[in-house]
């Protein structure tokens, strides 16, 4: 009896928490702020009480009141007061410098600031007029005007509908759900991999096909000699 009411108090606090976590909003681990993760590291220990102490109506006002406090401490933000204590951005590179106070004060060394500028496709520092660190942890770049690249609307240039690349095979798994919206079947699947001289599904690690109709194939155990990067 015991072990069963012990089982309905953890349901009954995981659908809490549940609620309470959903209700904060939805967003990732990097753009939370400094109170929302407060917020649910404060919530779940709450809703952990009922398990130890075995007072559910007790954890659950404090739940609901963590997520009131929440709310309230979400509306200040909007405030250029506490938005400057918790959410200002950083500037970490000016006109093709790294600002290296800066980088210090986002707690973000050189290595990691080249990966985060290659993610957002830029390799050299000197194309770069402003990189900054958002308040979510993300890092928004504005590159220099010369190293923009024209887009087709600037020269005038039809462009065909863009479509989603569907993945059909991931680790030598074929996506029947994908193969079935592009109304293909295994079969037709084969005949393609063929040409990239692979005869059997479990060979590739990735089959996709592209918006133009082109398949990209990656098969597995590819020897690629990769440089050390920084």
């Amino acid at each position: 009896m015991e072990i069963i009411v012990y089982t309905i108090r953890c349901i009954i606090m995981l659908l809490v928490s549940w609620t309470g976590v959903r209700l904060i909003g939805k967003k990732s681990i990097a753009e939370m702020t400094s109170y929302d993760l407060a917020a649910i590291m404060l919530l779940t220990t709450v809703a952990a009480e009922p398990l130890v102490y075995k007072v559910t109506s007790k954890a659950t006002v404090g739940v609901f009141a963590i997520l009131i406090a929440t709310v309230f401490l979400g509306k200040l933000s909007l405030k250029k007061f506490f938005y400057n204590i918790d959410s200002s951005p950083t500037v970490v590179i000016s006109e093709g410098k790294i600002i290296e106070r800066e980088l210090k004060k986002a707690r973000m060394n050189v290595p990691l600031l080249l990966s985060e500028l290659r993610i957002k496709g830029y390799q050299n520092v000197s194309d770069v007029k402003y990189a900054i660190i958002e308040p979510s942890g993300k890092m928004s770049v504005i590159p220099k005007s010369q190293v923009s690249p024209i887009t087709p609307k600037q020269m005038g240039i039809p462009t065909p509908p863009v479509n989603l690349s569907l993945p059909l095979i991931i680790d030598g798994e074929v996506d029947e759900v994908n193969l079935a919206f592009l109304q293909k079947d295994r079969k037709w699947l084969l005949e393609q991999l063929k040409a990239f001289s692979i005869g059997n599904f479990d060979e590739v690690l990735l089959a996709q096909y592209d918006s133009s109709g082109q398949l990209f194939v990656n098969s597995k155990n590819t020897e690629i000699k990769i440089p050390q990067i920084f």
